[in-house]
Order: C-alpha cells, then sequence, then structure tokens
C-alpha cells in the first residue's frame, strides 16, 4: 500500500475527521470523567445517617432489607425479592468456530421496600421507575442449561444495602429525583462507599486522562491542517490548550462541587431546631461537618471548605451524649477511600515507560522534520561538500540507463515490487507476502544549472508511483519512482569515486538519505503532524500517569488538575531541551566531521614530503629556499597543527611551495619526468578541488554551529555544555 501522508487531501481529510472525533471525545470523556470524580468525592463526604435523624434532602442510610411491603418473585430461581435484574445468554459458534455468547433477554424489575436500621425504618420508592437508580448487586443465581445461561441479581429480604436518595419529610420516603442537584448519584449498593467511591475514583482518573490526551491529540492534528509545522507555535498553543483547559475546568468543578456541598450542609444545619431528635440531627450535621473537613486535600481545597462551611455555618456546641454519636458515625464511615492504589501505580508506570519510547520516536520524526527545514535548498552547480538539499527532475541516459518494473513494464529508477497471496479463512484471513524484491540504479538529478549523479543504494524513498492488479488468490503491487519526475533529494554530497573531481548524492552513515516525489511543504507538514501526533500521546501518557499517582493515595481531587496541567510545561520544555541540545550536537558533529576529512587529506599529501625532498635535493640543490620550505612541510604534523587550529596556516603555506615547485619543475624536464614528482603533483591536482570542497564545507559548518550557539535559547544550553565557538577559516589563500 502506498504510504500515508497526511499533507496530501485524502489524508488532510481523514486527519480533520480524526481531528474532530478527538475533540468530540475529548469533550465528553472529560465532562463524564469530572462527573464521576465529584461524585466519588461527595460520596466520601456523606455520612451514613441514622434513620431516626432523616429531615428533608440527599442522604446516604444503610440497613436490613425487609418484606413487609412485599416481594416479587425472580423468573429463574423464584426467589422472593424487592428487586431483580436478569438476563438469557446463548453460546454459539461464529463462523471461524470461534465460541462466543449472545444475548436473547433482559430485564429488571423492583418495587417499595423497607430499609431498617438501629433507629427505625424508612421506605425506599424504588417501584415506580427502579432505573432512576444504580444497582451494585453481586450475582445471586447462574444456571446453564446446554448451551442457555440463565443469571440473575437479586436483592432479598435480609440483604444489608446502602442507599443513596432524597428524603421526603411529607412522604417519609427515599426517592431517586433531583440527587443531580448535589453531584450525587441515585444508588442501592451491597458494596460500602469506600468501594463505590474508589470505583468513581478510578473511573474518573482515566476518563480524564483519556480526554486530555485526546484533546492534546486533537490540537496537534488541527496545526498541520491550518499549515502551522513549527515547533514553538506548537508548545505554546499546547501549553495553553491542554493547560488552561485543565485549569478552567477544575477550578470550575471545584466551585460546583463546594456549591453543592454547601447546599446540602446548609440544608441539614437549618433543620437542627425543627425536628423532635434534635440530638440525632446535631450529630448528624457535626459528622458531616468532620468527614468534610477530613475529605479536603489541596490548598484549593482547605480554602472552600473554610469559605463556604466552617467560618458560614459552624457546628453549635454538642454535649456529651451527641458528641459520642457523632463520634460512632464518622467511626463506622469507611476508612480506605481509594481500593485501586497499585492498579494506579502499576499503570502510572506503565505509561511513563510507553511515553518514554513514544518520546524516543517522536523526538526522531522532529528531528528529521527540523533537519529538513534547516537544509537550504542547493542548485546542482551549488553543491558542495556534506550534507545537501535537492529539488531537480530524474533523468537517466546512455552511460546510467533506466530500469522496468516488473508489473508494467513502465521505465523507472527504482522499484519495490511485492507479491502476496491470501491464506486462511475468517479472521485467520491474511495476506502473505510470498516474494517482495526492491532494485536501484543510479539516475541523474537536473535542474537549470546542470545536473549530479544519485546512488540510490540505502536511501529512503517515498515512491510517487503505485500500481496493484489482483489475480485469483493473489496480488501484485509495485511502488515505483518514475524518470523524468521532479523529486525532493535530501543526501550527503561526497566524492565520486569512479570520477573523482565531481561530487555524487549518496549514503552516508551519519547522515539521512531521503528520495521523495512529494513538496518540501507537505513533507514537513507531514512529518510535522507525526511528530506533534506522537507528543500529543506522550503527553496524554504523562498526564495518565500523573492522574493515576495523584488517585493512587485516596487524595485525587479537581485542585489536582491544576497541579496535573503544569506536567504539560514541564514535559514540552524538557522536549524542546532534547530537541535544541540534538541540533547542537549534530551541528557540532558537522563540524567535528569537516576538520577530519581535511586532516586526512592534510595527512595523505604530508606523506608525500619525505620522497619530494630527496628528487628535490639530488636535482635543485641551489634552490635553498625552496629545500627548506620543503624540509619544513615535511617535519609538520597535521595532526598536531589542526589541535592548535593551525590547518589553515598550513594548507596555505603547501600551496606556496607547490606553486613555487611548479614554477621550478617547468623549467627542469629531468625533474618533470620524475616518478616521485609526476605521482606528487598528479596528487595534489586531484585533491587540491577535494580539499576546497571541504574547507567550503568546513566554513559553512561552523558558521551555522557558531551562530546557533549564540542565539537563544541555544547559548542557554551551549553554557550549560560548555560547547565551544568553532575556528573559521581565513579568507587568504
Amino acid at each position: 500500500m502506498r504510504r500515508f501522508n497526511i499533507a496530501s487531501i485524502p489524508g488532510r481529510i481523514i486527519t480533520a475527521i480524526i481531528a474532530v472525533a478527538c475533540l468530540a471525545g475529548s469533550y465528553y470523556a472529560m465532562t463524564t470523567g469530572l462527573g464521576k470524580l465529584t461524585e466519588a468525592r461527595q460520596l466520601e463526604r456523606l455520612p451514613e445517617t441514622p434513620v431516626g435523624a432523616l429531615t428533608t434532602g440527599p442522604y446516604v442510610i444503610a440497613g436490613e432489607i425487609t418484606d413487609q411491603l412485599g416481594t416479587l418473585e425472580t423468573p429463574y430461581s423464584k426467589t422472593e425479592a424487592v428487586y431483580y435484574r436478569y438476563k438469557l445468554e446463548e453460546e454459539y459458534r461464529d463462523s471461524d468456530g470461534d465460541l462466543r455468547i449472545r444475548t436473547l433477554d433482559s430485564g429488571a424489575r423492583g418495587r417499595n421496600f423497607l430499609l431498617r436500621d438501629q433507629t427505625g425504618p424508612v421506605t425506599v420508592a424504588a417501584g415506580g421507575n427502579p432505573d432512576a437508580a444504580e444497582w451494585i448487586l453481586d450475582r445471586t443465581y447462574r444456571q446453564q442449561t446446554g448451551r442457555r445461561i440463565y443469571s440473575e441479581w437479586a436483592l432479598v429480604p435480609g440483604h444489608t444495602a446502602r442507599v443513596i436518595g432524597q428524603y421526603s419529610s411529607e412522604s417519609t420516603s427515599l426517592n431517586f429525583a433531583g440527587l443531580e442537584d448535589f453531584s450525587l448519584p441515585a444508588m442501592v449498593s451491597r458494596n460500602t462507599l469506600a468501594a463505590d467511591s474508589g470505583d468513581r475514583f478510578f473511573d474518573a482518573a482515566i476518563r480524564i486522562s483519556i480526554a486530555t490526551g485526546l484533546l492534546a491529540l486533537g490540537i496537534a492534528l488541527i496545526l498541520p491542517l491550518v499549515r502551522i509545522h513549527r515547533f514553538w507555535v506548537y508548545v505554546l498553543v499546547m501549553t495553553f490548550a491542554v493547560s488552561g483547559t485543565l485549569s478552567v475546568l477544575g477550578i470550575n468543578k471545584l466551585r460546583q462541587e463546594w456549591s453543592a456541598i454547601a447546599n446540602l450542609y446548609e440544608a441539614r444545619y437549618q433543620k437542627i431546631d425543627e425536628t423532635s431528635a434534635r440530638s440525632l440531627v446535631l450529630a448528624d450535621v457535626a459528622a458531616l461537618q468532620q468527614l468534610i473537613r477530613q475529605s479536603t486535600s489541596g490548598w484549593l481545597d482547605r480554602w472552600m471548605f473554610r469559605s463556604v462551611v466552617q467560618n458560614r455555618l459552624p457546628v453549635p456546641e454538642l454535649d456529651e451524649q451527641t458528641a459520642s454519636i457523632a463520634r460512632s458515625i464518622v467511626a463506622s464511615q469507611p476508612v480506605g477511600r481509594y481500593q485501586h492504589a497499585w492498579t494506579s501505580r502499576g499503570l502510572a508506570v506503565a505509561s511513563i515507560i510507553a511515553a518514554l519510547l513514544l518520546l524516543w520516536l517522536s523526538i526522531r520524526t522532529v528531528k528529521s522534520k527540523r533537519l529538513i527545514e534547516a537544509v537550504p535548498t542547493s542548485s546542482t552547480r551549488g553543491l558542495s561538500f556534506g550534507l545537501s538539499e535537492l529539488k531537480a527532475m530524474v533523468d537517466v541516459d546512455d552511460e546510467h540507463p533506466p530500469l522496468r518494473d516488473p508489473l508494467k513494464n513502465e521505465k523507472c529508477v527504482a522499484f519495490d515490487y511485492k507479491v502476496e497471496e491470501k491464506r486462511g479463512s475468517g479472521k485467520n484471513e491474511k495476506w502473505r507476502v510470498i516474494e517482495h524484491r526492491e532494485e536501484r540504479a543510479p539516475f541523474w538529478l537536473e535542474d537549470s544549472e546542470g545536473k549530479v549523479l544519485v546512488q540510490p543504494d540505502g536511501a529512503k524513498i517515498e515512491y510517487p508511483q503505485y500500481h496493484s492488479e489482483r489475480q485469483g488468490d493473489r496480488r501484485y503491487t509495485v511502488r515505483f519512482l518514475d524518470t523524468f519526475v521532479n523529486v525532493y533529494c535530501l543526501g550527503f554530497a561526497g566524492l565520486d569515486r569512479d570520477q573523482p573531481d565531481r561530487l555524487t548524492i549518496q549514503k552516508d552513515e551519519a547522515s539521512p538519505f531521503l528520495i521523495s516525489g512529494n513538496e518540501e511543504e507537505d513533507i514537513v507538514l507531514d512529518r510535522g503532524a507525526r511528530g506533534f501526533a506522537g507528543i500529543a500521546l506522550t503527553l496524554g501518557l504523562f498526564l495518565f500517569s500523573t492522574t493515576a499517582l495523584f488517585a493512587a493515595d485516596g487524595g485525587f481531587s479537581p485542585d489536582n488538575l491544576i497541579l496535573s496541567a503544569l506536567t504539560v510545561p514541564i514535559i514540552l520544555l524538557i522536549y524542546t531541551g532534547i530537541l535544541h541540545y540534538n541540533d547542537i550536537v549534530f551541528l557540532k558533529n558537522r563540524v567535528d566531521r569537516a576538520a577530519a576529512n581535511i586532516d586526512t587529506i592534510l595527512q595523505q599529501r604530508h606523506e608525500l614530503w619525505p620522497n619530494l625532498e630527496k628528487v628535490v635535493k639530488a636535482s635543485l640543490a641551489h634552490e635553498k629556499q625552496l629545500l627548506k620550505a620543503i624540509a619544513q612541510l615535511r617535519s609538520a604534523d597535521p595532526v598536531e597543527m589542526s589541535s592548535n587550529g593551525q590547518a589553515d596556516k598550513l594548507m596555505q603555506f603547501e600551496k606556496k611551495v607547490t606553486n613555487a615547485l611548479q614554477a621550478r619543475i617547468e623549467g627542469y624536464p629531468d625533474l618533470k619526468n620524475n616518478e616521485v614528482i609526476q605521482k606528487f603533483m598528479s596528487i595534489m591536482a586531484e585533491t587540491e578541488n577535494y580539499l576546497s570542497l571541504l574547507r567550503n564545507s568546513f566554513t559553512e559548518s561552523a558558521m551555522i554551529y557558531n551562530t546557533r550557539i549564540q542565539s537563544f535559547p541555544d547559548v542557554i544550553l551551549a553554557k550549560l555544555f560548555r560547547f565551544r565557538e568553532a575556528p573559521q577559516f581565513s579568507s587568504e589563500t
């Protein structure tokens, strides 16, 4: 298949759809996640109120189920219950022969029932609309007959349950309406409040983390759609969007949450003097305030508690009996607030490992993009030694003829041919590669100023052409690089092995090698989008780990979202630092490599001077000044001079001596025909152009490197890691 390119029209459409889906999914996950978080925090604040202390408003009560108001008969086990849920399932085998289960029938029924504790009974009005509440029950019956499975979840007389509902003093019953105003779930559960709130904490942490990851991914995909691929723009947008969203949502949700708990607390507080059971009601209010205080975590939480609860409605003095009741209510509240601590820690560690791996891959992608942006486009005539970028047309000739692709027999300079066969059936049906081969041939890149040879072996080729056909159970696919098409080429310009006086684009282990049929801007956008998406997923994983770690200690709250929001700028700052550090290292290595190449050439030339000195001594004994210069060159150590920054002076001195020697040789035919002299002059002629190219490459690399380490923010990294300025060759020749 062809490589998916985000910058293409189909790629942009698909990317836009994915981006919108990510943003919509982020909104849904964040909204529901914050809702679950608020419910979990409200559950841990509410005491289990004695039935005798009920006035008006939302309550959590716990007691034993009785059958005084009648029961229902479950459909399969024929058990007497006040509520049941049933499901009929059937096992079957799919087309692949795998065993699966499908639901044939399901439903639920309930009726009003009495719940009794030590202070009295209360009616739970569940018969009118049992689906209005969440019923958290264990399965009480399971029977398999043949392929059919019968299951029931029943609440039967004698069970102990906890009910969250709205108490009405007029009807003296609990119903499930109006709890949304207090951010409470309507619930009938056989679990403890700690278990139910813990499940919601876990659910909230996952949803919020997924939401932030989707938000970051959606923004990362939108930026390339509007043709923005600058990394600093991405950093600013991502910081403000993700951090701002988390901070604003966290503050707003915290305000709503405390508004709800303040209304609930105030409603109970005002009923203290309006009931005959004043001691029980006062103890319940005191227990509520203490649990609210215990559940606060973070500076925002504590400030909200003081402003809306403690300072506004202080609890009156309690007598010893009332204080004892309040202490017993608080003591009966489950201590553990989060039941998934080790699961959260494990997920956090796994997320950090995955994030670091994805961070490494994203850095590679963005580094490639930044390299393409940094390398200037050269013409074939202005090509210089080292990493170069060209935009030219593919051409062939008799010296370098084209290939023929094996599917359509069309002219090309490179192709990737694959034959696949369909094997297996059902879900195991897959295309298996039975033949795969790739061929490449040298070709010319031609522009208005000339042409340069390309040796494509080792290059990553993004083939612009694609053919595929199917014959029976076989599929034949060929991707190829056609002739006479314009391409983008990023590769190393080095000496042609067959013709040392010219440069060719070739593979180099230290440099990238890319040949693409796409425009440079599209390549940059595509890699930018991929890199940004990788960074977004990295941020999502780091945010997930942060959220999970906050939740693991049982103290996760909306103000933790603000702390989690700090993860975004911190990660992006680290990411930016890594990218800029890698850029400096890459530029420094280019300078060092150019200098090393010059040292190599100087060393090769230096080895010729001793033999040359002997010949000149015998033939030109009277040329004392020339002999002295040659002796000086023979004794000079190119490596030492290079390390001391004297290579430029050595090259200038060599050139003067060579010119002087050439002038003397012209007048002495015997010396001119000497084998050593011929070899020397031949090598000098061959390497002079090469040395000139290396000088230009070093000068250009040093100039770019020095500019970078003097620019902000690279100057900070340069001083921190002690990157030193590279010396420049003088303009003298």
